[in-house]
């Protein structure tokens, strides 16, 4: 599937972003994804390699901030819910109290609209 995105078309999009060498945040692409489908398998379909460890929402390998769509995203279950709240209280610089810290691996699209997500 190709990852340049097609007019007219109805169906979610995910931008993935990157930090480059000077730590600024830029766009390594648009995807489309299907609604209701783990956002990790949609993206890894696509060549998408984001980083990963269990694919169950218990070491947090997989964890994204999201940057942009949210509401779009389905709610976080116990466990990615305890994941991200270990994660947030083990690295508070990092990811504060407001970041939209999600996991790849447990996450669906659940509405049609754009998603953009920073990997780590």
């Amino acid at each position: 599937m190709s990852n340049i995105l097609k007019r007219g078309s109805s169906m979610p999009t995910v931008s993935v972003l990157t930090k480059n060498d000077q730590e600024q945040i830029v766009s390594s692409g648009e995807y489309e994804v299907q609604k209701d489908q783990i956002l990790f398998d949609q993206l890894d379909a696509q060549g998408v390699k984001l980083p990963h460890g269990c694919l169950a929402g218990s070491c947090g390998s997989c964890r994204m901030i999201v940057t942009e769509g949210s509401e779009l995203l389905s709610p976080p279950g116990a466990i990615e819910s305890d994941t991200i709240g270990n994660l947030k209280m083990s690295n508070a610089k990092k990811y504060p109290s407001d970041c939209d810290l999600r996991l790849s691996c447990r996450v669906k699209v659940i509405g049609d609209g754009k998603i953009s997500i920073l990997p780590g």
